[in-house]
């Protein structure tokens, strides 16, 4: 194969630079439609709750979690949250609202449980990318994987900000 000039190496660098920029942005700015369109609130019945066994989480810790017994769910029964739960979408959230309160940004819980969708669907994004480029060893092929991941209909459906479901 032969070699390009400089100048042409540093545009197909620069390009690809932009097309992966170009997958990141679409990755995030598609899955905010909702955000921006009608607010920071969270739809459904199964991203409401598992907000708010985000909020008990936070409020209350691990330990009591566990063994919260919720009586606005599943009503009239109600519901053993502690061992019908997968946990991590909670402790992830809570972890992530420490942190970046910790680091001086002061965002509230509800704000995170919104946003960790998309955020999540920008890193499933990158990994895509790092995934292709570790199985062909092809830079192109993993910047157009990457392109590929921030516009899949199905991907994004479950990657919405607001979706804050497992």
């Amino acid at each position: 194969m032969a070699t390009l000039h400089p100048l042409a190496s540093i545009a197909l660098t620069a390009i690809r630079v932009n097309l992966l920029c170009v997958a990141l942005f679409f990755a995030y700015q598609i899955r905010l439609f909702a955000v921006n369109e009608f607010g920071r609130v969270i739809h459904e019945f199964d991203p409401w709750f598992n907000y708010r066994a985000s909020e008990y989480l936070a409020e209350h810790g691990p330990h009591q979690f566990f063994k919260w017994f919720d009586h606005m769910a599943w009503y009239p029964l109600g519901r053993p949250v502690g061992t019908t739960i997968y946990p991590g979408l909670q402790f992830v959230a809570v972890w992530t609202w420490k942190a970046l309160n910790g680091m001086g940004y002061l965002v509230t819980l509800n704000d995170v449980c919104v946003f960790i969708p998309a955020w999540f669907g920008v890193a499933a994004t990158v990994c895509l990318g790092l995934l292709t480029w570790e199985c062909t060893r092809c830079l192109d092929s993993a910047i157009w994987a990457s392109l590929i991941m921030s516009i899949v209909p199905a991907h994004i459906l479950r990657s919405v900000a607001w979706a804050f479901d497992n």
